[in-house]
């Protein structure tokens, strides 16, 4: 497959990202919130073969924007009219909904979640996920055992057959397991 060129899109929503992220740090290891936007769009890129590739990384780069930006009210709508309603109604899914969280608990809230949305956004979720997992060895081990436990539900239940899942889907449920086994395997050699 012909490799795809990234053009303004992309550059815009990297430019766009570093600057509602700015001053904001990663749990853990402190390191600058925007790295985080930028490995979920590299683990995007690394998995999947895709036309719309440049979407998807735009997507990814800004999937925290309007979650994380409320203080300087990021929207769904400002998205939109910057990168595009493909752009927007990715972010969108991907935006975690604090009320039905309250709810339904956060485990069950992204089980929910994840099976319902689009192929394209739970690529972008897993790939979320994927990053996180790789972090979690800078965080309190009662957090780590909790975030642990919650993506293997999160897994399984993807897994069992509650929505169809592609293979670019199972690339990388089979790289967070690998990440969780090997993390596992430190902490009992520890």
């Amino acid at each position: 497959m012909k490799k795809p060129q990234f053009g303004v899109l992309f550059e815009e929503a990297l430019e766009f990202a570093l600057q509602k992220h700015k001053g904001q740090k990663r749990k853990g290891n402190n390191m600058p919130y925007f790295w985080h936007a930028m490995s979920v769009a590299r683990n995007v890129q690394e998995v999947k073969e895709s036309t719309n590739l440049e979407l998807l990384m735009t997507a990814a780069i800004l999937h925290d924007t309007v979650e994380d930006c409320k203080h300087l009210n990021v929207t769904i709508q400002e998205i939109a009219e910057v990168f595009s309603y493909k752009v927007a109604s990715l972010v969108e899914e991907l935006t975690n909904d604090d009320k039905k969280i309250a709810e339904m608990g956060k485990t069950e809230y992204l089980k929910e979640k994840m099976a319902n949305m689009s192929s394209y956004a739970l690529v972008i979720k897993l790939s979320d996920r994927r990053d996180n997992v790789r972090d979690l060895n800078d965080l309190k081990k009662e957090f780590k055992e909790k975030y642990t436990k919650e993506t293997i539900e999160i897994l399984d239940h993807l897994e069992s057959w509650v929505r169809k899942l592609t293979g670019t889907h199972i690339k990388l449920i089979a790289k967070i397991r690998e990440v969780l086994k090997k993390q596992s395997e430190t902490q009992e050699n520890a």
